[in-house]
């Protein structure tokens, strides 16, 4: 029984110095949250004033970001402007020049088809008449030359063929009729027959004669008149394939200076497309 009493206070004093223990020990973990809650609550409102911090920062750095982007956006912008301006001058004077070559390419063209209308009126008789203030070539004055002299010509021609068609109906109507007067005389003497008859003969040969000559001649003249109005159809036609020549190197000239315009009107759409 004192045994168990004896243990019992053992227990006892064990017990209450585990307890002391365990209230220093509480104490002590108690003093320790304070302390962390503290910590803790100091930590947070240093925290919360480095957040605080960190967003001036932040903004500071963006504003700053910002501000250097605004910078290189308006250098570039700067410097695209300057680029822009020099393409403007640039494209001006291409347009300019453009623009006075087409002048020139069309002033070229009308002045071209003009000329191949004047052509193709005069139909190969003449070439086309020169701008004004400018002299006539030679090939102008060459043909109207061999125009006047194959009028003339032809007028000669016709005139001398009309007298000799006249002239050989007369020389025929003339010789029909003194054939009749010599058979109806047949009845004559023969002294004064063979007289008058040789005396008619020799005025009849010498008249033959002499129209022979005229007819000869005019025979030559009209085969010279032939041979000149010949030579001047030739020469025309000459002339007239020189007159078609130049006519298809016009044309030539012409197309040639219209693709030039083309392309000219291509290049100064692109650059305006630009």
């Amino acid at each position: 029984m004192a045994m168990s009493q004896a243990l019992s206070e053992e227990e006892f004093h064990r017990m209450q110095a585990q307890l002391l223990e365990l209230r220093t020990q509480n104490y002590q973990l108690s003093d320790d949250l304070r302390k962390n809650t503290a910590e803790l609550g100091a930590l947070r409102q240093k925290n919360g004033l480095l957040e605080r911090d960190l967003v001036k920062a932040q903004k500071a750095l963006n504003k700053s970001k910002k501000a250097q982007e605004v910078d290189a956006l308006l250098s570039e912008n700067e410097m695209l402007q300057g680029k822009l301006h020099s393409q403007e001058d640039d494209f001006r004077l291409q347009n300019s020049t453009l623009m006075t070559e087409l002048s020139k390419l069309c002033t070229q063209i009308e002045q071209l088809e003009k000329e191949n209308r004047d052509l193709k009126q005069e139909g190969g008789a003449s070439i086309s008449s020169p701008p004004p203030n400018s002299a006539s070539s030679p090939m102008d004055g060459e043909l109207l030359r061999l125009q006047a002299e194959n009028s003339a010509l032809q007028k000669k021609m016709k005139a001398l063929q009309e007298h000799f068609d006249r002239e050989l109906q007369r020389q025929t109507v003339a010789h029909g009729n003194q054939q009749d007067a010599t058979e109806t005389d047949g009845s004559a003497g023969a002294n004064g027959e063979s007289d008058v008859s040789g005396e008619g003969s020799v005025g009849d040969s010498a008249g033959e004669r002499g129209e022979k000559i005229q007819l000869q001649h005019r025979d030559k003249e009209l085969h010279e008149l032939e041979m000149a109005l010949n030579t001047e159809q030739e020469e025309k036609r000459l002339l007239k394939e020189q007159i078609h020549s130049l006519e298809a190197s016009k044309q030539a000239e012409v197309a040639k200076l219209q693709e030039e315009m083309m392309k000219l009107s291509d290049k100064l759409k692109k650059k305006q497309e630009r």
